[in-house]
């Protein structure tokens, strides 16, 4: 069985909202920061996760959906956004991965996506730009930095 990746604390969708309406209120504070920790927790789990990331290709971001799953074996994807059809097929983010660094908006551009920070790194033989909501920051780095190295999900008494 495969599992559908869960939306993280700063990815809403309109399903979302539907589900639980006060989505919509957490949507506009930035997100609960009761899920951003259930998220850390998923993702060391091994459970998939999925969050908005902005990827820069040339001098324009891409939207799509960073799809984060220790337990698979491409564990980080991202699959761009196409109006009215389904995301396109996953690129994979390929280890090793170095130098995470975080930064807040610096132009017009960046600025108009919204509450983000751009992160950048290098991923095999490419440089990636990746704007991601705030909130989400913590497990999109802890992501990039431990998807190489993760062996499995801690044990009980590890927790």
């Amino acid at each position: 069985m495969i599992l559908q990746p869960r939306n993280t604390a700063g990815t809403r969708s309109i399903p979302d909202v539907i589900r639980d309406p006060r989505q919509w209120w957490w949507g506009v504070q930035g997100g609960n920061p009761k899920v951003a920790e259930q998220d850390m927790h998923d993702l060391r789990q091994g459970r998939p996760l999925q969050a908005v990331a902005h990827l820069r290709r040339g001098r324009f971001f891409r939207q799509g959906l960073l799809i984060m799953h220790f337990a698979a074996a491409e564990r980080l994807t991202w699959r761009k956004w196409r109006p009215f059809l389904t995301y396109a097929p996953p690129i994979p983010v390929p280890p090793p991965i170095e130098a995470v660094t975080v930064r807040e908006p610096s132009s017009f551009q960046e600025h108009q996506l919204g509450d983000v920070r751009i992160i950048d790194f290098r991923s095999g033989s490419q440089e990636w730009e990746m704007a991601v909501v705030t909130i989400d920051v913590p497990v999109v780095t802890t992501a990039l930095r431990e998807a190489a190295s993760w062996s499995g999900p801690p044990a009980p008494g590890d927790l």
